[in-house]
């Protein structure tokens, strides 16, 4: 008995077809976010051990925190003028210095190597007029500047003893300022628009627009474009580009919106310019 193969009509191979763009389009954005989540688990491992480095080096440096630039040098090709470069010692890795939202970051730039490491993280490098230092300018975070040759930048313990820390679990010491952010923000090369190991002044937040830094979050602006909205200057590249991840001073990593930060808080400062939930004031107790 002679036997007839039948083939797929087209409306079956349509609706097969159907079938599969369907399950594509549900899959794949399931896809994408698992991708996603795996790179703000990298980024949060990277700043973990950034934060072990870091404790290290206070361990045997009595405790003080590394300044975040010693001597307000911009360009240092040493290992005594920038946080990375004080702490790469305890890493022995580049790649933790990059978040994998940020392209090229974690290697060194192969168009200008004396810069040296793309950097994704920026230290809290806060500053403020705080009644603590008689309403002077201080800083009020972890990582200072040191002031030689440096006029306009603030004295006051620019390399922090970690007794100064009234809150170590709840005060920011590291938090995401992504390098491709920074270009995008100034396209022309003044110096100053970038996050490397070895040059420029990307690596810390100082909280003022015209020291080394731009604003820190405040959710009563407007939504604008990177530095100037909500954000500030930090980068928030996870869960939709909405979260960014943050290091603390005991060592945990915690992902938040920067607006969750409080540095602008409602119910306002004490007597001596503190705040309770503000999460970059280092020196509330």
């Amino acid at each position: 008995m002679k036997r007839t193969l039948r083939g797929f009509t087209l409306i079956e191979l349509l609706v097969v077809i159907a079938i599969i763009a369907i399950l594509a389009a549900i899959l794949f954005p399931v896809f994408a976010q698992a991708r996603e989540k795996a790179r703000q688990i990298s980024c949060s491992s990277n700043l973990k051990q950034l934060g072990l480095g870091i404790l290290q080096y206070v361990q045997d440096s009595d405790e003080v925190f590394p300044p975040a630039m010693d001597d307000g040098h911009q360009w240092s090709d040493s290992s005594t003028a920038h946080w990375q470069q004080k702490i790469l010692p305890y890493i022995k890795a580049n790649g933790v210095f990059g978040c994998p939202d940020d392209p090229g970051a974690g290697q060194v730039d192969a168009a200008n190597p004396w810069k040296g490491v793309i950097t994704s993280y920026a230290v809290n490098g806060v500053i403020g007029y705080y009644g603590d230092f008689g309403y002077r300018q201080a800083l009020i975070g972890v990582m200072g500047i040191s002031d030689a040759g440096n006029t306009w930048y603030p004295a006051n313990y620019p390399a922090a003893p970690l007794s100064k820390i009234g809150r170590p679990s709840d005060t920011i010491l590291i938090a995401e300022r992504h390098q491709s952010d920074l270009q995008a923000e100034t396209p022309v090369d003044t110096g100053l628009n970038g996050n490397w190991s070895n040059f420029a002044n990307g690596g810390v937040i100082a909280g003022q627009p015209w020291a080394f830094g731009t604003s820190l979050p405040d959710s009563t602006r407007p939504a604008a474009q990177y530095p100037n909205g909500p954000n500030g200057g930090v980068s928030a590249h996870h869960s939709g580009n909405l979260m960014a991840n943050f290091l603390f001073v005991d060592g945990h990593v915690k992902s938040m919106r920067p607006s969750q930060t409080n540095p602008q808080p409602a119910t306002g400062y004490d007597s001596n310019g503190h705040a309770d939930s503000n999460k970059w004031d280092a020196l509330r107790q």
